[in-house]
């Protein structure tokens, strides 16, 4: 179940940051981490943390321009995040943030990304945005023991990623109880080996957890999830699985407008063990039209109808070592009709030839259909006499620990104690609380099968009483790595050879010795960054649940830093000289810090062309002029020194055009009618692509962002910039890009064009010659029948290329161009076109792209000076 976790996730969810809410999910993570612990190994106790920043916008020190650091954090969650690369984490503090957690890098699986809450902090996040977190395309990604709250949209959204972990996370009320206003809680969309586990998905409009899209590998574990509610319709449910291969183990989901746990139509082959599931408008499992699938220990109480429910197409179930009591008599979630289909366990329509059902519980306590299976059947014996199924089952009361308050627990006598069949593939070692399968000696176990002879049935094993033995004080035992050096220098405190003779969980309280304390916290280490030279005396206080207490201390010395240097820069140019237009790199990956402080570059071509402090040693620029150009690069270190260097770029001038501007003709097309992020064209014209000449890339887009970057390269290393966008608020956007072919393009080069997420794109390419440089604009958005892009300004020079796109969506057929216009031919799929036209103007002047369109419109008119 633990497959392609990586030993990253491990310290998310087992180190010192863990944050357990209630017992039952301290006694879960336990059992994760020593689950993990087996299969991943065991990070060394020595080894150093990750890199760190900090958010927290109630403090009056923050400021998104600063250092990120506890005294100084960032304001906003989204400077934090973009901090953020491999084996290092962002801290989220105090405060009401409406943003998203969206990270843009991948972790490795030894070195992730982790975004978790600042420790003794208690930050919101979403509220008014679409979602509080959102994960694309990435990996070996932790969010953790965050709370997100009123998003219009998912809470937190994971989409076509792996090794991904959400874990301990507070997620409510997301989107709103309208119709298409709705949202689940935590959704994991086209997603591999990753991990939902300890959050809480509550009040959500939709599913609490969705698991959708293709994901598979992936498990959901010790979440509750409860009161989630479309509010107009029967239709949330706490986890809703339609995605094949996926375990999901430990989770309880109560009061749940619809059922607590669904598996539809793709939610074949997966797991579900140790579930409790109680209260909720439909069902407690509820399977339609799958297959495979395996319903093991799972405890399953007064849901409005049938506790276990197989129906449909669905086939290949095992059902088997579950409690299902008083389903389908009582009415549970609130203004639910519950006069649907009955009985505690339920197989119905074609399922029952290919089920099996044993060694369940089933007991109603007014009266009603034990079972369906195809037939209903009042008794466990009248099913047992019909359809030979459920020989080693039981008819009697579970003796739950409280039914009233919610504790399914058993008690002494209950004759569900080792009575499972623990040979199941899917039963578990451990129960939903983490405790081992045990023997009962006071119980006999005539109908369990396996291996061990003492699994109960349900989510819980029922653990004998034994008098404890005299309590003791647990002892302490403390490491700190490293013991010296020169400061800033960051210490890891580790006590987790600190031991209880009893057994007793240990919370563990530090002193730093330089006035830094840290409260009892389940986790056995801490971390300290000691800025100034001293020796520090490190203490730790290990306490155990009967408040018994030991000691332990270790020595630090740390040496004062010496003074703050300015970065020292360095540059250079490649190529130094050439005939515009010539695209040069700049490059000050030589530059060094004294303190290896990471730096940032800033640019200055001396051509008027700039680029802001980037992270990035490296920058491009295409000179179009003659001159000698000075570039110069600031890099500036996290201490806001700088340093700079220089070099000169000698560029002559191009010979006078003799040409007049001119179509060449299109290069390539291409379209995508899924989402992406990126497209790309392949140049598929015989004569590829001369040097010199301008390309010039139409974009349409759909269901994107109406702003947003948008950059293009191709595989020689020409660069395409956006010389017009517009965009309406149906999400189409029209975007043309345009580049000089500094250097020729062969048939097969590639474009690469990257922008926002877009449901599809179509793109075109185009050559002209005798032009080079944009010269003026005109946009406009539009359903009428007639498009225009408005008028651009007046023209500059004689020799120009006047150029037009319209995208249309949701149109009948191809635009038609206004007299004057010569129709480059229109790019169609489906009800989207996407056409252009040009005009070479024999003298300056104004310009629209005017015509006839159907459906909406985006119009552009963009001219071409050389």
């Amino acid at each position: 179940m633990w497959t392609g976790l990586s030993q990253y996730a491990q310290r998310v969810l087992c180190g010192p940051r863990s944050r357990a809410r209630v017992t039952l999910r301290r006694a879960v993570a336990a059992v994760t981490c020593a689950a993990m612990a087996l299969i991943v190994g065991a990070a060394p106790s020595h080894a150093a943390p990750a890199s760190t920043f900090y958010v927290d916008r109630t403090m009056t020190t923050c400021s998104d321009n600063g250092s990120g650091t506890p005294t100084a954090p960032f304001c906003t969650i989204t400077k934090g995040v973009s901090m953020l690369a491999p084996g290092l984490t962002l801290y989220v503090g105090n405060g009401a943030y409406a943003e998203t957690v969206r990270p843009t890098l991948s972790g490795t699986s030894s070195a992730g990304l982790l975004v978790t809450a600042w420790p003794g902090r208690s930050p919101v996040i979403g509220a008014g945005v679409a979602n509080g977190a959102f994960v694309s395309g990435l990996s070996y990604i932790t969010i953790s023991d965050l709370t997100f709250s009123g998003t219009t949209k998912d809470g937190i959204y994971v989409s076509s990623s792996a090794h991904i972990t959400i874990s301990g996370n507070t997620v409510t009320t997301s989107g709103q109880p309208a119709r298409s206003l709705t949202a689940p809680g935590i959704s994991l969309r086209g997603s591999t080996a990753s991990l939902v586990t300890r959050n809480t998905s509550d009040r959500n409009s939709d599913h609490g957890i969705l698991i959708t899209s293709g994901t598979t590998t992936s498990t959901v574990s010790y979440n509750e999830t409860s009161w989630n509610a479309n509010g107009w319709q029967r239709n949330a449910n706490g986890i809703d699985v339609i995605s094949p291969g996926n375990s999901i183990i430990g989770n309880t989901a109560h009061d749940n407008e619809d059922s607590g746990l669904q598996f539809y139509p793709g939610g074949n082959n997966n797991l579900a063990t140790l579930n409790v599931l109680y209260n909720n408008g439909d069902h407690g499992i509820d399977n339609l039209n799958v297959t495979g699938g395996r319903l093991i220990g799972n405890t399953v109480f007064r849901n409005c109808t049938s506790g276990i429910n197989v129906e449909g197409t669905s086939g290949s179930f095992l059902v088997a070592n579950n409690i299902a009591v008083d389903n389908a008599v009582y009415p549970a979630y609130k203004g639910i009709s519950c006069s649907r289909r009955t009985g505690n366990i339920g197989v119905w329509d074609s399922a029952p030839p290919t089920t099996i059902v044993d060694h369940n519980l089933v007991w109603l306590t007014k009266p009603g259909n034990m079972y369906v299976f195809g037939s209903s059947y009042t008794s466990l014996a009248s099913m047992q006499a019909a359809t030979g199924q459920e020989q080693a089952g039981v008819q009697a009361d579970p003796r739950f620990v409280s039914t009233s308050g919610s504790n399914f627990r058993l008690t002494e006598g209950s004759p569900a104690i080792d009575r499972a069949d623990s040979g199941l593939s899917g039963e578990q070692p451990a129960d939903i609380l983490g405790n081992p399968r045990v023997r009962d000696p006071n119980v006999t176990n005539t109908f369990a099968a396996g291996p061990r002879l003492y699994d109960d049935l349900g989510a819980y094993e029922f653990q004998p009483v034994t008098a404890p033995p005299p309590a003791q004080p647990p002892s302490a035992v403390l490491s700190a790595t490293p013991t010296s050096g020169q400061a800033p220098v960051l210490v890891t405190a580790n006590a987790s050879a600190s031991t209880d003779p009893q057994g007793q969980t240990l919370s563990y309280a530090y002193n730093f010795g330089d006035g830094t304390t840290i409260p009892a916290q389940p986790g056995a280490t801490a971390t300290h960054t000691y800025t100034s030279g001293g020796t520090f005396t490190i203490t730790v206080t290990v306490t155990n649940t009967s408040a018994m207490a030991g000691t332990a201390a270790a020595t630090v010395t740390v040496t004062a830093p010496p003074p703050a240097q300015p970065p020292s820069a360095a540059l250079s140019a490649t190529p130094t000289s050439g005939q515009a237009p010539v695209l040069v790199t700049a490059n000050a990956s030589a530059s060094t810090d004294p303190q290896g402080q990471t730096l940032s570059y800033a640019y200055n071509f001396g051509d008027g062309t700039t680029i802001p402090a980037q992270p990035g040693a490296t920058a491009t620029h295409t000179y179009t002029s003659g001159g000698t150009f000075t570039i110069t690069v600031t890099v500036t270190n996290t201490s806001a020194m700088a340093g700079t260097a220089a070099a000169t770029v000698t560029v002559t001038a191009p010979p006078p055009s003799t040409s007049p501007p001119a179509y060449v003709s299109q290069i390539a097309t291409n379209y995508s009618t899924s989402t992406k992020t990126s497209g790309y064209l392949a140049v598929w014209r015989a004569a590829g692509v001369q040097a010199g000449n301008l390309v010039v890339l139409t974009l349409q887009l759909a269901n994107t962002a109406p702003t947003g970057a948008i950059t293009a390269t191709d595989d020689r290393g020409n660069t395409y910039a956006v010389a017009s966008s517009v965009a309406n608020a149906a999400g189409g956007r029209l975007v043309v890009l345009s580049g000089i072919a500094v250097q020729p393009l062969a048939v097969g080069a590639r474009i690469t064009v990257t922008f926002p997420s877009s449901a599809g794109y179509r793109m075109l390419g185009d050559e002209f010659t005798g032009v080079s440089r944009v010269d003026t604009t005109a946009t406009a958005t539009g359903t009428t029948t007639a498009f225009t892009s408005g008028p651009t300004a007046t023209t500059s020079a004689t020799r120009e290329v006047v150029y037009g796109a319209v995208a249309m969506f949701g149109g009948t057929g191809n635009p038609a161009w206004a007299s004057g216009w010569k129709d480059m031919n229109t790019y169609a799929v489906a009800s989207n076109y996407l056409g252009r036209a040009y005009q070479l103007p024999p003298a300056v002047g104004s310009f629209a792209a005017t015509g006839s369109a159907t459906g909406s419109w985006l119009a552009v008119t963009v001219t071409f000076a050389l």
